[in-house]
């Protein structure tokens, strides 16, 4: 492996694989000392494909992990466009699937306007650009401030071209709007499942939104029944990590996506 790096971002190639399960990885970074001039050689890092193509049981194969969380924790902006690139690049890399939206919400407002482009481009992998979606129901958790910019932008691409949209980006789209506890863009959730243009086995039907967002207290009508156990269960992915990702089927045969049933109970 011919791998060029000095200085501190070269420590990052002998820190091994991070734990997957530790949401508040932030504060693990923070000491090592990194600083807005390591940026250019974090994101040469973060894309480096000889790096991400590494023998996987190479402690190097994770450098580009730690690269891109110290860029989340840096804010760095000049990481936008590169992160952007990656994400949806392969849906089959759990790690920037799950850990690219939140370091690109952690940036903060700098990547409004990067996101609501990603969403909205029609030429994007629908991983992309619900990826893109993701990172805008995140950014709330870090800037506050944002939520209703957040609201507005997921909202709008919603509004714009559910009809273009595959239905499945659309349920997700839902599902970040019902993270958000955006109650107010049920007008704009309720036109695009009265026509039809929204994936059902991510937050269940409409009743099951209303439910949600504590518009109801119970179904009108029974729970519709998306898929058959057998197919259900032969749908279920093995996870690399072996963790089952948000955005994979609940293993509690809801039909749901896991992020909008069972995850995090």
């Amino acid at each position: 492996m011919n791998i060029h790096y000095e200085g501190l971002p070269a420590s990052l190639l002998t820190l091994g694989k991070p734990d997957w399960n530790d949401a508040d990885w932030q504060k693990k970074y923070q000491p090592l000392g990194f600083s807005l001039e390591h940026v250019p050689d974090l994101i040469r890092m973060a894309v480096d494909e000889e790096l991400n193509q590494a023998d996987s049981e190479s402690a190097a194969i994770w450098a580009p992990v730690h690269a891109w969380r110290i860029l989340g924790v840096l804010r760095a902006a000049e990481a936008i466009k590169p992160l952007l690139d990656m994400l949806g690049l392969d849906d089959e890399n759990d790690w920037a699937m799950e850990e690219l939206p939140k370091v690109l919400a952690m940036i903060g407002e700098p990547a409004l306007r990067p996101l609501t482009w990603q969403l909205a481009d029609l030429k994007r992998a629908m991983y992309a650009r619900s990826g893109a979606a993701e990172a805008l129901t995140q950014m709330p958790q870090q800037h506050p401030e944002l939520r209703q910019e957040c609201v507005n932008r997921l909202e709008r691409e919603l509004a714009a071209r559910r009809k273009e949209n595959d239905h499945t980006l659309n349920g997700f789209i839902v599902a970040d709007l019902i993270a958000l506890k955006a109650v107010e863009t049920m007008p704009t959730i309720r036109q695009a499942y009265q026509e039809r243009c929204v994936d059902l086995t991510i937050c269940g039907d409409l009743e099951e939104v209303e439910l949600s967002f504590g518009l109801r207290e119970q179904r009108s009508t029974p729970r519709p029944r998306l898929f058959p156990r057998s197919l259900f269960s032969s749908k279920k992915k093995k996870r690399a990590s072996g963790k089952i990702g948000r955005n994979d089927l609940c293993p509690c045969d809801s039909g749901k996506k896991y992020k909008q049933c069972c995850w995090g109970k």
